[in-house]
């Protein structure tokens, strides 16, 4: 992912998943296949459950989907998130 002339700036997708058991299930198919992935808390604007999300670059967003659907991996739902600041800089680190 690459730096934004406005700053520290990052957008990422997010994948939810119905249980913790999933996320994690999600984030070993995806690394295995050689995706950056994150596993982080799921993010208050997404829902207040508490939970983790898994994130990774929106341009791979599309081929995540189709990894984990056929791995047989439920997503309840997927959105974008942009973060700036410190969080951004984190998530680029790890992400690219």
């Amino acid at each position: 992912m690459k730096e934004r002339p406005e700053g520290d700036q990052v957008t990422v997708a997010v994948f939810v998943f119905p249980s913790s058991h999933y996320a994690l299930r999600a984030e070993k198919i995806c690394k295995e296949a050689g995706l950056p992935v994150l596993l982080i808390p799921l993010p208050r604007e997404i829902t207040s459950d508490c939970g983790v999300a898994l994130i990774l670059p929106p341009e791979l967003q599309e081929k995540g989907e189709t990894l984990l659907s056929q791995a047989g991996v439920p997503l309840t739902g997927n959105h974008r998130l942009i973060r700036t600041g410190k969080q951004a800089r984190l998530w680029q680190r790890f992400l690219t």
